[in-house]
């Protein structure tokens, strides 16, 4: 089988995952408003649930210092 190992426990940097899986960034538009925040964060919840091993988000800072738009003093 090609993929034989894809499913298998793997550990990167000291972090494990369950799984070789990865969901690549997806920009759904819930992160470019906060009150989205919860649509986005049950969308990666049930992408986990499904067993993927590592979720790589895009668009999304984990603070406001992190963001894109935020004002330069």
């Amino acid at each position: 089988m090609a993929f034989d190992r894809l499913l298998e426990p793997i550990e990167i940097d000291g972090v494990p995952l369950a799984n070789r899986v990865l969901m690549g960034s997806m920009h759904t538009g819930f992160e470019d408003r906060s009150k989205d925040f919860g649509r986005l964060a049950a969308y990666l919840a049930e992408r986990a649930k499904g067993g993927t091993g590592l979720i790589v988000t895009g668009g999304f800072a984990p603070n406001v210092e992190g963001g894109c738009c935020r004002r330069v003093r």
